[in-house]
């Protein structure tokens, strides 16, 4: 297959808007991608056909129509298209060390798409990913998924607006703004759940000519078909398959199988890895579905009870799924199956509906109480102690509005590129215009590109800002590191800039999770509201795509 070389990068200017490819005076739409940048996760090998010994054909030559003998050798190419499924990542818990993603270019042949990243939560993760792979979206389905993303920023970006503007209220006055504004949220929530359930659906099984994307109907093996070579590793495979491409669930199901397949794989630990001492764990799988926290030591015999009551019914409910998955896995008609899940989807829906008000109840109890997972406050001289709050309210600050203009940037314009960038001693947003805008997108985005001007200029004195706080912070605490260990107390210079260290990573890990915390634990919000808030937090903390099916 023959592919284009991109073209060249222009040189950055330090605070512009960054760069816009070359134009072209078209103004016709959009056209469908070109397939330049991927070879298709294609493989071509060439195959040699040997007939020297000769073989009899029944088609003659000239006007004979006898068999003939042939020999000689002939030659052929086979191309092999690989069909690339991701898995999704794997949330943290709350305040547990956030996995890296892997930055660095990678120059691997099937390396999944970064625009995944968008949708890490989304019930339609998997069978999108090769078809992005593959650049095998039809007009139809982008459009959709344009229109989805656009409608879903709009969403986070109301209830984001909504939860900062109480942040200086009392709990009581939350709860309660919150609840009002989720019954007026939700209906929305609502339709936009259906709308990605349309889109998975139509991902996995495809319709007038359109790519279908079904692991199920793929895979040449079922559970069950030989046992003595089954362990848990194979159940997981098919619980988070079916998560993902099994007609016949419900949504809530679908949640419900990527956690089974989170606990599965907690099987495969050794059996006291999360009770040896100096580990985390072990911990409450909560909701939104694959959350997870750490539970107070001590609390009310009422709240224990009302816990255990929803790791009960929730138990009972995978489990039920586990064994319907298992049992049906060897249906021999795809119907069978099928109708055997919705049959199943139909009695667990009420009981689903039950966890959900339990786990209202139980975030209601947890409010009243500390949060293991927040870290404990910096013991340092009050100026320090000043210093290092204000430092990291500003920091926080700036990274939000990075994060937003970038969200913003890429649900406004899906055919660019919206990257960060750094230039010399800052940080910059780039915006890499697709060339074959229409005139009127072209119009939009260099409106776009002035404003991005102005705002990377002052993201980028607010950088340098952080910038020499942070020195003077570093400063400060070697002073105070010096000051205490002259002072005695058997802790050396190093070690207690070790422990000041630790405290303040701990602290900037927590302001990381801060949408993941009221996603799941603020009361008030609606459940969609909280499907909706945890896969942003998700998506802001950039986590690495899980194994390729």
């Amino acid at each position: 297959m023959t592919s284009r070389l991109p073209w060249c990068l222009l040189p950055l200017a330090l605070l512009g808007p960054v760069y816009s490819a070359p134009s072209e005076n078209s103004s016709a739409p959009m056209p469908v991608p070109t397939q330049s940048y991927t070879d298709q996760g294609s493989i071509t090998r060439q195959v040699t056909s040997d007939y020297s010994g000769g073989y009899y054909s029944n088609y003659g030559s000239g006007s004979m129509y006898g068999s003939n003998y042939i020999s000689g050798t002939s030659y052929s190419t086979v191309t092999t298209y690989y069909k690339m499924l991701v898995a999704p990542p794997v949330p943290p818990a709350l305040g547990e060390p956030i996995p890296s993603k892997k930055v660095q270019a990678s120059l691997a042949k099937f390396s999944p798409p970064s625009m995944l990243a968008s949708f890490v939560y989304e019930p339609f993760f998997t069978p999108l990913s090769p078809l992005l792979f593959s650049e095998d979206l039809s007009k139809a389905r982008r459009e959709k998924l344009t229109a989805y993303t656009t409608a879903r920023a709009a969403a986070v970006e109301a209830l984001r607006a909504k939860i900062d503007s109480l942040l200086a209220a009392t709990p009581e006055v939350r709860q309660s703004e919150l609840s009002e504004f989720a019954r007026v949220q939700t209906p929305t929530l609502v339709e936009l759940e259906n709308m990605a359930e349309e889109m998975r659906a139509n991902y996995v099984d495809g319709r007038w000519y359109e790519t279908s994307s079904n692991w199920n109907s793929t895979r040449n093996w079922r559970l069950g078909d030989n046992t003595r070579w089954e362990s848990n590793i194979d159940e997981i495979k098919v619980a988070l398959g079916s998560a993902f491409f099994q007609e016949g669930l419900s949504p809530a199901q679908r949640r419900l199988l990527r956690e089974l397949a989170m606990e599965l794989t907690d099987s495969l630990k050794q059996p006291t890895d999360e009770i040896a001492l100096g580990t985390p764990g072990p911990f409450f799988y909560f909701t939104p579905e694959t959350a997870r926290i750490r539970l107070p030591v001590d609390m009310p015999a009422e709240l224990e009870s009302k816990i255990r009551s929803y790791q009960d019914e929730k138990a009972a409910l995978k489990l039920e799924l586990r064994e319907a998955l298992y049992r049906q896995d060897r249906a021999f008609f795809e119907f069978t199956r099928v109708k055997a899940l919705k049959a199943l989807a139909e009695q667990q829906a009420a009981r689903l509906a039950r966890v959900e008000t339990l786990a209202e109840e139980i975030r209601q109890g947890l409010a009243l109480l500390p949060n293991p997972a927040r870290p404990a406050g910096i013991p340092l001289r009050g100026d320090a102690t000043g210093l290092i709050s204000r430092y990291l309210a500003a920091k926080s600050s700036w990274q939000r509005a990075m994060l937003a203009k970038r969200e913003k940037l890429r649900n406004d314009f899906p055919e660019d590129r919206v990257e960060f960038i750094r230039l010399r001693d800052t940080v910059a947003i780039q915006l890499v215009a697709n060339r074959r805008s229409s005139d009127a997108v072209k119009a939009q985005r260099d409106v776009a590109l002035a404003d991005l001007e102005a705002f990377n200029a002052t993201q980028s004195k607010g950088y340098q800002a952080l910038a020499r706080d942070k020195e003077k912070i570093n400063s400060e605490l070697v002073s105070l590191a010096k000051s205490l260990a002259s002072h005695g107390g058997g802790k050396s210079v190093e070690l207690l800039l070790t422990e000041f260290a630790y405290a303040l990573r701990q602290q900037e890990r927590w302001d990381q999770f801060a949408e993941y915390d009221t996603a799941v634990l603020q009361p008030g919000l609606s459940p969609e509201q909280r499907r909706l808030l945890f896969g942003a937090a998700l998506e802001r903390m950039e986590l690495p795509f899980g194994e390729k099916f």
